[in-house]
């Protein structure tokens, strides 16, 4: 059977927390539009946006099965 391959795109956007720790590790992704025509934005707005954020649990077996191999 052939092995199961790594999907790029996934694996560039999210980051895996202490992948091979003993607890369950956490997928950090960071949210879009964070360049581009900003000023019209709040400063607030522009706060909540920043950092990376975790995934939520209903995408997080879906993300898993795509990075397998990470």
């Amino acid at each position: 059977m052939a092995k199961q391959k790594t999907n790029k795109t996934a694996k560039k956007r999210v980051k895996v927390t202490n992948p091979k720790g003993n607890r369950k590790p956490k997928l950090l992704y960071t949210k879009s539009h964070q360049n581009h025509l900003r000023t019209k934005r709040s400063s607030r707005a522009k706060r909540r946006q920043a950092g990376p954020k975790v995934v939520d649990s209903s995408n997080e077996k879906s993300l898993y099965r795509k990075i397998v191999n990470l």
